[in-house]
């Protein structure tokens, strides 16, 4: 039998049959398009032809650039070019051979995140002395749990990879439902039957099935029906490139199809509110139990066969006058359902839009805003002992940070090489920077750039050097090409005085201790000597010193709060972001 013929409808290369070659994933730009019609891209190996899980067909090399280019959502994953389906690298399968690209792992001792364990913690400063920030990852955990991504210990050793939940999850004790909760037992932990590490990108992919379907519960009271329940899940997780933190991820759990003649209602529903006509939404309803806008509902059928449900409160009746018959499959796809509340009306129309839940799934991104999966490994990210070193005479081998934060856009001041040339980068690894804008040409920041045209007078204390985005990176960082420093430091390198920062638009230039306020990161270590007494005394004596040593305003704030906190015994204001 002839083989079948493949094509790329990328870049257009074409084979009579699928070449036995194992897909080559060579270092590519992500910014540039993928090339014209030319087989030079694949190296005179021949083309290899992978296949979506929609059914396209494409050359390794271009899809693999299509699912690896910069974006909002997480790397591997995109919408395919022909459909628009959501394509996951970790998904492609040879055209042919229908094996999967990437074969699970079966041993992940070579990974780059071996051995690492990686835990959530809060980024938002605290509200106030009585409610710590701990306190808000402990709601975000009591209200979405493991299911939305909050409060799991993701951890890689080198057998397995897994994830572990400080708010446990519920299994069912046999393959039957029940709304028995004697039935229900703890989950405490999740092994991924399957497992995928791209090192290119950073990212890992695991899976797992469950013989007994689980659940998790909003509320510690709520009944056991109050929740979905889940036969697999995917996981996508994307770290950083020296793998401190998780960048971004995506949690996607598959929901137990029912029988439409027990719940005729179940499965897959488009709700629009009349009352509020631009807003839709699209629900899952499970046993006749459903979410919507962080709620659980539960459908009954009435006497008269009319469907009906209210809110946990009670305060909501809302009832349909369509019937449904006992052993009915309901409405079919495409009706619609008309629900009306006893004195407002129609107030919400229901589109079928599946029968039942086969193939469907809840997903969840994992993502830094008010909090962060960091790696963890027993160490503390604010432990002094750990952190920068001080250095009371030169320059070289200090670090200065804004916002007591080490990695958000931090200056770091290597000692000279062999050859006696200075050596100093700005830092963007600390996971807030990822809520900063990519560069221009949509790629992540780089975590390390370094200064160019460097030059140091130690008898005046100034350093000038320039940030070359054009020159460095081919690209531009919010509109600027260079920025040019020049930086005064006191006499005892605690602080930045002034300086200023010229842009490459004609902007004003930010000025130092005015703009931005810089102090020496490792300052806790030269005050526990001069702050020894912990006397009011000994405090005024040293923020004399830094305002003789023309500090502005601005600066003495933030060196003074580092010495109270010292004086009150409190926890180091500094994240070293170990």
């Amino acid at each position: 039998m002839e083989a079948a013929a493949f094509s790329c409808p990328i870049c257009l290369a074409s084979s009579a049959e699928d070449r036995a070659v194992e897909p080559k994933v060579e270092p590519v730009d992500p910014s540039v398009s993928a090339p014209a019609a030319s087989t030079d891209q694949h190296d005179g190996a021949g083309v290899t032809f992978v296949k979506t899980p929609c059914g396209h067909t494409f050359c390794v090399v271009c899809i693999e650039r299509v699912l690896l280019k910069p974006r909002d959502g997480i790397l591997t994953r995109a919408p395919c070019p022909m459909c628009r389906e959501t394509v996951n690298l970790f998904d492609l399968t040879h055209a042919t051979k229908k094996s999967l690209v990437y074969d699970a792992a079966t041993d992940i001792s070579s990974w780059s995140v071996t051995g690492c364990q990686y835990r959530q913690s809060s980024l938002a400063p605290s509200p106030g002395p009585d409610y710590g920030a701990d306190l808000l990852l402990q709601a975000a955990i009591d209200l979405g749990g493991a299911i939305e991504g909050h409060g799991i210990h993701f951890s890689f050793q080198e057998s397995s990879a897994s994830m572990k939940f400080e708010r446990p999850l519920k299994v069912t004790s046999h393959g039957n439902w029940t709304e028995d909760a004697d039935n229900l037992q703890t989950l405490d932990s999740i092994t991924f039957d399957r497992t995928c590490f791209h090192e290119k990108s950073m990212t890992f992919c695991g899976k797992s099935s469950f013989a007994n379907p689980i659940c998790d519960s909003k509320r510690i009271d709520c009944e056991i029906g109050e929740s979905y329940f889940f036969d697999k899940v995917d996981c996508l997780l994307q770290f950083s490139g020296n793998g401190h933190y998780i960048r971004r991820g995506n949690l996607r759990w598959a929901l137990v199809s029912t029988s439409t003649e027990t719940y005729p209602l179940d499965g897959v529903w488009e709700v629009r509110f009349t009352r509020r006509e631009a807003m839709t939404e699209i629900i899952h309803v499970q046993k006749h139990f459903f979410t919507s806008i962080s709620e659980f509902f539960h459908i009954t059928i009435d006497p008269d066969h009319h469907p009906r449900f209210m809110t946990r409160g009670g305060s909501d009746n809302l009832r349909c006058n369509q019937h449904i018959l006992p052993g009915t499959n309901g409405p079919d796809i495409g009706d619609t359902l008309e629900w009306e509340h006893a004195k407002l009306g129609i107030v919400a129309v229901w589109k079928r839009r599946a029968m039942n839940l086969d193939d469907c799934w809840l997903s969840y991104d994992i993502k830094i805003d008010n909090f962060v999966y960091r790696r963890c490994n027993g160490r503390a990210s604010n432990n002094p002992s750990l952190g920068p070193s001080y250095h009371a005479d030169t320059l070289w081998g200090n670090t200065f940070c804004q916002l007591y934060t080490v990695g958000l856009a931090s200056y770091h001041f290597l000692e000279p090489d062999s050859e006696g040339n200075y050596q100093a980068y700005i830092s963007y690894e600390h996971p807030k920077t990822e809520m900063w804008p990519p560069l221009d040409n949509g790629e992540t920041v780089p975590s390390r750039v370094q200064f160019r045209n460097i030059s140091w007078d130690a008898s005046t204390r100034v350093f000038k050097g320039d940030i070359c985005w054009e020159q460095d990176f081919g690209t531009s960082w919010m509109n600027e090409t260079k920025w040019s420093y020049e930086i005064l430091f006191d006499p005892t390198f605690k602080f930045i005085v002034s300086g200023t920062v010229l842009r490459s638009m004609d902007k004003d230039p930010n000025k130092f201790g005015l703009d931005l306020i810089y102090i020496n990161a490792a300052l806790e270590s030269p005050l526990r000597t001069s702050l020894a007494t912990l006397t009011t005394g000994g405090y005024v004596d040293v923020m004399r010193q830094w305002r003789d040593s023309s500090a502005s305003s601005e600066t003495l704030q933030m060196l003074g709060n580092v010495a109270i906190a010292l004086m009150d015994q409190r926890e180091s204001l500094f994240d070293f972001n170990l």
